[in-house]
């Protein structure tokens, strides 16, 4: 009945069999369960069963807190963009039954595709950088510009006040973890704190689109096939994810072919016919100051696991994107 090896810890394939019986899925066939991806929060394996191809995704073997409920909020994400014209795996089932697999969990379709990251894999060349950076900006642009009021999203998230929680959030984050401090610290906040968005139109956001959570088709001119990992989406300021995207897309491409930023700031005003503000540094200096706040987290928890000592560097990872904040200052 089954086939392949599988942490049995995170998949129990019998029971699985039985769940998916139960929902009518390829019912009796013979399944194969391999992992796909495992990370900090969460680990993915592909369930092909019959014609069906889907991808399971539960919390890590050490969840973290609440767990459960972004297992749930994912999904509920998910399930509202099917039909949508976002690109997104499209969801199949939520299970809630800890008697499955001992935890929460979801199954989505398998979506066909290849990372964007440079360096562009065979058969891309030189020549298709423009159309796959620009097919990322034209997927990020269709997610803010879906309706997410008339959607089953109309009571997700809270956008009033959004900007104002900022600097207080990740502050508090920052506090708790009791560790360093962090050298411009103050500078950053006081900037964040004095130049909040005066307005801002509310949508759907990823909060971590980058092309590490892509997935292009994998032939030229590399349409996006699907937006993942969903676990930070919120309904917030759009231009933290535009913004924050470039951030890490120009980092990645410093190379020659690669559209310019101001090229894709352009392509995002132009695919949602919108006027964005002439002076981006607010958003510059809010996302990496966040990016700082999170690495920063990761490396004093690695401080006191023995088991990761790779995630030590991730310390100066934290520094770097605080060092970023402050040349952003510099530069006004």
């Amino acid at each position: 009945m089954t086939e392949g090896h599988v942490d049995s810890e995170l998949v129990d394939v019998e029971r699985l069999c039985v769940w998916l019986d139960g929902l009518g899925l390829e019912v009796g066939l013979p399944i194969e369960v391999a992992p796909l991806t495992s990370g900090r929060s969460n680990a993915m394996f592909t369930v092909h069963r019959g014609s069906s191809r889907w991808v399971l995704r539960r919390p890590a073997a050490v969840a973290i807190e609440r767990a459960d409920e972004g297992m749930r909020r994912e999904f509920r994400i998910l399930d509202a963009l099917n039909g949508s014209n976002v690109p997104h795996p499209e969801t199949v089932a939520l299970c809630e039954d800890l008697g499955v697999l001992g935890c929460t969990f979801f199954l989505m379709q398998q979506v066909d595709g290849v990372n964007p990251a440079p360096p562009l894999p065979d058969p891309f060349t030189a020549g298709d950088q423009p159309s796959v950076a620009f097919a990322m900006v034209d997927a990020l642009a269709a997610l803010h510009d879906f309706d997410w009021r008339q959607s089953s999203l109309s009571d997700f998230g809270k956008p009033d006040g959004f900007h104002e929680r900022q600097v207080e959030r990740w502050t508090s984050q920052l506090a708790s973890y009791n560790g360093r401090e962090l050298p411009g610290l103050d500078r950053v906040t006081a900037f964040l704190s004095q130049n909040l968005p005066v307005s801002f139109e509310p949508s759907l956001m990823h909060g971590d689109f980058h092309m590490f959570n892509a997935l292009i088709a994998a032939a030229p001119p590399g349409k996006v096939t699907a937006i993942i990992d969903w676990e930070t989406a919120t309904i917030g300021d759009p231009l933290l994810d535009l913004i924050g995207f470039c951030e890490i897309w120009g980092k990645a491409t410093s190379g020659p072919g690669w559209p310019r930023r101001s090229e894709l700031i352009a392509r995002y005003r132009e695919q949602r016919d919108l006027e964005l503000p002439s002076d981006l540094s607010y958003y510059e200096v809010l996302y990496n100051f966040r990016m700082a706040v999170l690495l920063e987290g990761i490396y004093q928890r690695s401080l006191h696991d023995a088991t990761r000592p790779d995630l030590v560097d991730v310390g100066d990872g934290a520094m770097g994107f605080l060092q970023r904040a402050l040349e952003v200052l510099d530069q006004r």
